[in-house]
């Protein structure tokens, strides 16, 4: 049986039931709340046979340890996991496909931004490695605000490896690094695994290597770069332009 875990916010818990991809357990909310919206909330999980209970707000201040949890609580089946082969076969058409791949991104807030960012922006699987990097937690999945429903999440053992089988694939490698070429210049191919590094150290050198073009995004401002699940979103735009 899956994990099962508690997850906070009105945006979690309303993709998380349409999506139906996932056990729901029971949906907790606040007595003290009167948004509509919840109330909505409400009776979509009772459509989907969610028991609902209704509670003291110290009961989800309890739950949610300190979380911030807009007064809803959702305790669901933790997301399932698919590996490259299920994401791969689940693309209608590979060149109108777009990847991400993240190298060292141990921010759960990041994570779940770039997330968010990609299921807005036509980004269908984003890959993990089982090492060094931010997962699914609840803090991460809050901060994608249900985009986890939408999006394939992928963990490796080996980013490097992966990166070598999707290139048999046909994909196209692409890393986001300071001193790569500007992202203005760059014509994308599909389908493309675009790679994004940590903040600190960027991509790994092994990681760099098997890129078949490495990307910056020109800046103006004088800061020294962007936030990873800023530049993430940029490069993500521009290859949503292929689609």
């Amino acid at each position: 049986m899956s994990a099962i875990e508690l997850l906070y916010g009105v945006n979690t818990a309303e993709e998380i039931l349409k999506a139906g991809r996932r056990r729901v357990l029971r949906l907790v909310i606040s007595r003290a709340e009167s948004n509509p919206r919840i109330k909505a909330l409400a009776g979509l999980a009772r459509t989907n046979g969610v028991t609902v209970e209704f509670c003291d707000p110290r009961v989800l201040e309890k739950l949610a340890a300190g979380a911030h949890h807009q007064g809803v609580i959702i305790e669901a089946e933790a997301p399932r996991k698919v590996d490259v082969d299920w994401a791969l076969g689940a693309e209608k058409d590979l060149k109108k496909t777009v990847w991400a791949g993240l190298d060292g991104i141990t921010d759960p807030m990041n994570l779940g931004a770039i997330i968010r960012s990609a299921a807005c922006l036509g980004v269908s699987t984003v890959i993990l490695p089982e090492r060094r990097s931010a997962t699914l937690t609840p803090t991460a999945q809050k901060a994608a605000a249900g985009a986890v429903e939408r999006v394939n999440v992928v963990e490796v053992v080996n980013l490097n490896q992966t990166i070598i089988k999707l290139k048999e694939k046909g994909f196209w490698v692409y890393g986001l690094a300071m001193d790569g070429k500007p992202l203005p210049q760059v014509d994308f191919t599909l389908p493309a695994f675009i790679l994004i590094g940590s903040e600190g150290e960027g991509l790994h050198q092994k990681t760099r290597e098997h890129c078949d073009e490495v990307v910056a995004i020109p800046q103006k401002g004088g800061v020294e770069s962007l936030n990873a699940s800023n530049a993430a979103a940029v490069v993500f735009y521009e290859l949503s332009k292929k689609l």
